[in-house]
This record gives C-alpha cells, structure tokens and sequence, in this order.
C-alpha cells in the first residue's frame, strides 16, 4: 500500500466529480431502459382504462403481467448486448443496478400483496418508482430526475383519491411526466467534459 496516493480536497472534488460525469453517461446510454418502461408502463395504463371503461374485457388485468415479460426480455436482451460493449463501470453503475433490481423486486411484491388484500396498486407503485427516480437523480445530480421523482410522490397521493379505472390514467400521467420526459432530457443531454 506504499503507492497508494493521499489525494488533496480539491483532488477528491474532481475524481468525485468525474465519476458522476461517468455515471451520468453511462446511465444516459442505458436511457434505453428509463424509455422502454416509461413507455411499456403508460401503455398499459391507458389500454387497461380503455378495456374497463369502454369494452367486457374481464381480464383486463392482464395487460401488466404481460408488459412485465415483454419489458423483462427486453432489458435482458438489451443488457447482455450493452454489457459486452460497455467500457468501464463505476462504482455508482453497481449503484444503479442494485437499486433498481431491489425496486424491481419490490415492484413484485407490493403488486402481489395489494392484489392479495384487495387493494389498489397504483398508489404504492408509484411510490416506489419515485424512491428510484428521485434516488437516481439525486446520485448522478440530474435534476429534472429529481423532478420526476417529487412527481411521483405528489402523484401516489393523488392515486389515493381517484376512483379506479382513472388511477391508471393517473399512473400514466406520472410515468410520462416523472419518467419519460427526464428520460428523453437525459438521452439528449450532451455529458460535460472532464
């Protein structure tokens, strides 16, 4: 451990820094990921309002496990094609990755349990999909994803109050609002220069 460096303040600022930068980046290439469920989730939402309020369709419900798989191969697919061509990885990547796999763990959970008790799912999704939007910009200090997660709280409680089928309306208004629009501003957001 003879070789190991003592860094200056100013020094750790800007390896801090740098690894944000590097984070940013990388998340912003696997925007991907943010798109396809904002997208798969608001699709959803909308086609199963449309099967309860306007067709017999009792099985309404199926349309999310069915995302769910679609949405899961996909990012599978995805990831191993990306993983193989992925330069470095950072410490807040390992970050990104446990977090969202807890959450989506979670998600799983939560639906189960709220289906069980014969509940409505929409406002705990939510709020865990603003835990993960507003922890993700917090980490890479991206602020409309800051944004997008406050949104998602402010739209969990406003699910409480909304008779059903509206919540998924009310679901994919936050999805597009708190998920896809800091995605796109995310994607196309040229990364600074170290």
């Amino acid at each position: 451990m003879e070789n190991d460096k003592i860094l200056s303040p100013a020094e750790s600022l800007k390896l801090i820094a740098e690894t944000i930068e590097k984070t940013k980046s990388n998340v912003q290439n696997g925007s991907f990921y943010f798109l396809l469920w904002g997208w798969l989730v608001s699709i959803s939402g909308i086609a199963q309002f449309i099967m309860i309020k306007y067709t017999d369709i009792k099985t309404h419900y199926y349309v999310w496990p069915i995302m769910a798989i679609i949405g899961t191969v996909a990012c599978i697919i995805y990831g191993f094609k990306v993983e193989r061509q992925k330069k470095y990885e950072t410490y807040l990547d390992s970050v990104f990755m446990n977090l969202w796999t807890v959450l989506g763990v979670s998600f799983f959970f939560i639906v189960f349990m709220v289906v069980w008790l014969h509940n409505t799912v929409v406002p705990f999704v939510l709020l865990l999909a603003g835990i993960g939007t507003l922890a993700s910009g917090l980490i890479i200090k991206f602020k409309p994803m800051i944004f997008g997660g406050v949104l998602f709280f402010i739209f969990s409680i406003i699910a409480l109050f909304v008779p059903q089928p509206f919540d998924t309306l009310v679901s994919s208004l936050a999805i597009v609002t708190g998920y896809l629009i800091p995605g796109y501003i995310l994607k196309y957001t040229q990364p600074k220069k170290a």
